[in-house]
């Protein structure tokens, strides 16, 4: 009885991604399009830019400026720079207390009188 095999892929570290933009990164935009229609129909229901209302006009704004200004962001990049960007900009940042000083500004310790 023989097995039935299927191929499989061999690459399984192939960078996926879309417009130049991963996974993360087109979310991101989407995200901001959905932000921006809410507000767009909270904040201005009845306001129109060239014939286009508003809150149909904010989302097309962050689609056209927002893909090609994210790809020029990114060139040159590690995989994963946004949400790493994002993340070490959440973090509380730990300082060391024995770590050298990098300029001291004035006497550490003072002569008594």
């Amino acid at each position: 009885m023989a097995l039935n095999t299927s191929p499989v892929s061999r690459n399984l570290h192939l960078k996926v991604t879309f417009l130049n933009l991963e996974l993360e990164d087109m979310l991101a935009i989407m995200f901001a399009i959905a932000v921006s229609m809410l507000l767009g129909n909270l904040l201005f229901p009845d306001r129109s830019v060239f014939h286009i209302p508003l809150n149909y006009f904010l989302p097309l704004v962050i689609l056209v400026g927002g893909v090609p200004g994210l790809m020029i962001f990114k060139y040159g990049k590690p995989r994963r720079y946004l949400p790493d960007l994002l993340v070490w900009h959440a973090k509380p940042r730990a300082y060391s207390a024995m770590g050298r000083e990098r300029q001291m500004c004035g006497p550490y310790l003072r002569e008594e009188r």
